[in-house]
């Protein structure tokens, strides 16, 4: 099991890496197609535990107006275009307004609710969060500036997963009776030393990319992150990804799903790899903007 996980992991931050480092157009549109398939492969495990649960929800429709999301940030970006008008916004009301529509010309109105009522958690939960990587990646359309912060952003968060990883497992060998759980009967994986392992790990990623970064996470001139606002960063990426995650655990229990899919060798599936970033993608922007006032 670690043999493959090692294997997806390596792969996956090979993949990664050339979507943040391939410079200009190619690069970007390389991202874009990954943040698509990523999105598109999330909603659609999503839907697919719903309808384990017994809520069906509008899976095409959702996945399309996801898709169109990031592609409403992406596209004007990539041809230069700083857009006014908040397209991404517009496309999740126009959504909502729509599946209204479609419920009305339903027989049965109560699971024409229901499936709206799923689509839309589906979209907030996973296309609207999961949006604002692409709104960082091209905050300054295809400079690299956007690029180091999803780079900051993703190694950060995933530093707490694979110190958490390593720190629960080591203190459940070596403490007496094991370690403690945080949440045994919805994920009984958990502990609070590898919630602690996972925070030491991001928050130690966090500083040591801003050494050695610090200088490329720059916007207009502004630099992003300080010593110290690395610290809380990496403790806040830290406990975010680890809400996300249980978050996604609830959904499996509920489903009676081990993991969301089986796309990816030792890691489950794509929302099991993306839930840590849901929570922390919209935070990172919000902290993104506020530093730029």
């Amino acid at each position: 099991m670690l043999k493959y996980r090692l294997m997806s992991g390596f792969t996956l931050g090979g993949i990664v890496i050339a979507a943040l480092f391939w410079q200009g157009i190619p690069g970007a549109i390389f991202f874009l197609v990954l943040n698509s398939i990523l999105l598109a492969g999330g909603l659609s495990e999503f839907f697919k535990m719903t309808e384990k649960i017994g809520l069906k929800g509008f899976s095409k429709m959702t996945v399309v107006v996801g898709l169109l999301t990031i592609f409403s940030i992406a596209i004007p970006a990539m041809m230069g275009i700083q857009l006014k008008f908040p397209f991404s916004e517009f496309l999740i009301i126009a959504f909502i307004i729509f599946g209204f529509l479609r419920v009305f010309n339903k027989e049965e109105h109560s699971k024409g609710l229901i499936s709206l009522f799923v689509s839309i958690a589906g979209l907030v939960y996973i296309g609207w969060t999961l949006s604002f990587i692409c709104k960082i990646y091209f905050i300054e359309e295809v400079s690299m500036s956007g690029r180091y912060l999803v780079l900051y952003l993703i190694a950060v968060t995933k530093s707490s997963d694979i110190g958490a990883f390593f720190t629960g497992t080591l203190s459940h060998k070596i403490l007496p009776g094991g370690n403690h759980k945080i949440a045994p009967k919805l994920s009984p994986g958990k502990s609070w030393e590898g919630f602690v392992g996972g925070i030491a790990g991001s928050v130690l990623t966090a500083l040591a990319l801003h050494h050695y970064f610090g200088d490329k996470m720059v916007i207009d001139g502004v630099r992003l992150i300080q010593p110290w606002t690395a610290v809380v960063i990496g403790a806040s990426f830290a406990t975010l990804g680890f809400i996300g995650d249980v978050a996604e655990s609830a959904l499996k229990r509920a489903s009676g799903m081990k993991d969301s899919g089986n796309s990816i060798p030792g890691m489950g599936g794509v929302l099991d790899v993306v839930d840590s970033l849901t929570l922390v993608s919209p935070l990172f922007y919000c902290y993104i903007t506020v530093i730029l006032v």
